[in-house]
């Protein structure tokens, strides 16, 4: 059986949340990185930093993010990437 889904406004709080917690250093260093979620993405994603075109963006798919503190991890591990961490350093700090 499969956990249900998050509403639209809880996993949207709960990236809110996530983001309002973050130290100010965090904020000035992202600049105008934009945080969306989506339904759905690729099988399996939970998210997606995407710095290709101009526009800066972190893609948190609701599918494949079940509960609030998954949600967490993955804008967290986003923001990694955005950082320039790659898979292994994100799973050192347990963000993989």
């Amino acid at each position: 059986m499969t956990a249900p889904l998050l509403s639209d406004d809880e996993i949207r709080e709960a990236v809110v949340e996530t983001l309002d917690s973050l130290p100010g250093w965090v904020h000035q260093r992202m600049g105008d990185v934009v945080v969306i979620v989506e339904d759905t993405g690729p099988p399996g994603l939970m998210g997606l930093y995407d710095p290709i075109g101009g526009l800066r963006r972190i893609v948190i798919y609701r599918h494949t993010n079940h509960d609030v503190e998954q949600v967490r991890r993955t804008v967290l591990h986003e923001i990694g990437h955005h950082f320039g961490m790659d898979e292994n350093q994100l799973r050192e700090l347990g963000y993989g």
